[in-house]
């Protein structure tokens, strides 16, 4: 029996209340989505939410599927990271990131012609994928992953109701997929940015707490100077408590709050990471920061803050109008701010700045599988 959109959003925001892991998510995220889209094959991406550039995949069940063997799946990606940044294609994450409407067909935006896509001939084709699916998933304005969905010839192309379907997913994704991060984050408990993370009972009775979060909740305790960091403020009681009233584990909103501490301020983000009746909570804690600054690297090669926003938002997939409209700036000003950083930098294109800027950063890491920080970059602690 087929599925409505409703009933998988709320199975999507059902997965993202329960704190999976990226990975688990994605795959449990797969065959739900077959019950609303018929299709052959999914591939799940992580973007950096700063700049939109690729930061993990997860491409199992292309595998799986036989749509790729593993041995070939190298070479796809560094396909996916050509068609995405090296040359002009259509549908990029990051050009659907920009969009209204975060969704594209391959076959509607090539005008029924997919040879015109670099990715169809090099990396579709060849795999016997005719038919392509895309999307990008944006939370106000960020966006947090991206999704391939792939159909055989015998499947048939896909239809304007399977992009409006996916379009009206994606901001339960792009919550499901922030979640798994912020849960990820805080099981790992390593490097600069590595939140805490408590789990209460039923009765607000701590059953597990990691060394962060003890110096996190004592922060929230600036007047009790004895207060062992087990002592669950008001806020955290608070905000647990709405989590298990909430019939979507508060994942449509209300489940992140941010508090002040004694040495700054706090984002608590709540979840059930266990069955709806159990009254468990989960509470990842991190210190609230700003929008960290450009690359250091950008910085070396003598580009100056204004320079460092405009290559960002260049690789983001913006337009010089849409930069201008971003920063208050005028069209001709943007342009000056470009050439500048092409002559700083070396580079006479779009592509080749974000090749030499950004790719020579992300690609190893891509590789390496570094894990991600809750706030979606690499965790190099």
């Amino acid at each position: 029996m087929r599925w409505t959109v409703e009933r998988l959003i709320e199975e999507i925001d059902l997965l993202g209340a329960r704190g999976l892991p990226r990975e688990e998510f994605f795959a449990e995220l797969s065959p739900r989505l077959r019950n609303v889209i018929d299709n052959d094959a999914s591939c799940w991406h992580t973007l950096d939410p700063s700049t939109r550039l690729l930061t993990a995949d997860a491409p199992k069940e292309l595998i799986e599927r036989g749509v790729f063997a593993p041995e070939a799946t190298p070479a796809a990606g560094e396909l996916i990271v050509r068609s995405e940044y090296m040359v002009d294609d259509v549908n990029t994450f990051a050009g659907l990131a920009a969009r209204r409407v975060p969704v594209g067909i391959l076959d509607h935006v090539t005008r029924g012609d997919p040879r015109r896509s670099a990715r169809y001939r090099d990396l579709l084709l060849p795999a016997g994928i005719p038919h392509e699916l895309r999307a990008a998933f944006v939370i106000r304005g960020r966006a947090w992953g991206a999704v391939h969905i792939a159909r055989r010839a015998s499947s048939g192309a896909f239809q304007q109701r399977d992009a409006d379907a996916l379009a009206a997913l994606t901001g339960a994704i792009a919550r499901g997929i922030r979640a798994s991060l912020r849960f990820d984050a805080a099981r790992r408990v390593t490097g600069a940015e590595a939140p805490g993370m408590v789990v209460l009972g039923p009765g607000d009775e701590v059953e597990l707490i990691t060394p962060p979060a003890r110096d996190l909740l004592a922060s929230l305790h600036p007047r009790e100077p004895r207060c062992t960091g087990e002592t669950i403020p008001t806020p955290v009681l608070a905000l647990a408590s709405f989590v298990r009233s909430a019939p979507d584990g508060g994942q449509g909103g209300g489940n992140v709050v941010t508090v002040p501490g004694g040495d700054g301020w706090v984002t608590l983000h709540a979840s059930r990471p266990g069955p709806h009746h159990d009254g468990r909570v989960a509470v990842v804690l991190e210190p609230a920061r700003g929008a960290r600054s450009a690359t250091v690297r950008l910085e070396a090669f003598g580009a100056t803050a204004r320079e460092r926003d405009v290559a960002t938002l260049l690789a983001r997939g913006l337009s010089r109008a849409e930069i201008a409209e971003a920063l208050v700036l005028s069209p001709h000003t943007v342009e000056d701010h470009v050439k500048s950083l092409y002559d700083k930098v070396g580079v006479g294109s779009r592509q080749e700045l974000v090749a030499r800027v950004f790719l020579d950063e992300y690609l190893p890491e891509v590789v390496r599988q570094t894990p991600l920080t809750s706030r979606g970059r690499f965790d190099r602690g």
